[in-house]
């Protein structure tokens, strides 16, 4: 449909703001990542203060400072748009994918897709070709270069 804008990751929540980065989360994302935060066991306690300090590492270090265990390139996905660069935050057998943009004018990983269930080290496939989707479809991604 001609006229339609493609969705702006500026309506995303800012789940960290830092100096050198943010970290914005698409909703559904967003909600995983506030169902993980609200766990009291003592993996959610862990996966909870592993998450908060990666993405501060990120928000406030550019470049940052995050080993592959914590934050890495999983896959490069041609799309419509030009590929995307698809990474994952991993803590505790959940990962969230998502890519570095521009938003607003700052650098700003952009969370779409969680995998709150991983049994093994793997990327889930399905869920990092979901992400890089997400991505394309967003004008920050559309419009970089321009």
């Amino acid at each position: 449909m001609k006229g339609l804008q493609p969705p702006t990751a500026t309506l995303y929540d800012i789940v960290v703001r830092g100096d050198a980065a943010d970290i914005r989360l698409a909703p559904t994302a967003y909600a995983a990542y506030v169902a993980a935060r609200a766990g009291t066991d003592k993996i959610s306690m862990q996966r909870k203060a592993h998450l908060e300090r990666y993405f501060r590492e990120f928000c406030e270090h550019n470049p940052h400072r995050l080993t592959d265990e914590k934050f890495k390139k999983e896959q490069t996905f041609a799309t419509a748009h030009g590929k995307v660069a698809v990474w994952a935050f991993k803590a505790w057998q959940w990962r969230l994918y998502g890519s570095i943009l521009t938003v607003a004018g700052k650098r700003t990983f952009v969370g779409t897709r969680v995998d709150d269930s991983k049994k093994q080290n793997k990327a889930n496939k399905t869920l990092l070709k979901l992400a890089a989707d997400d991505i394309a479809r967003l004008i920050e991604f559309q419009s970089k270069g321009k």
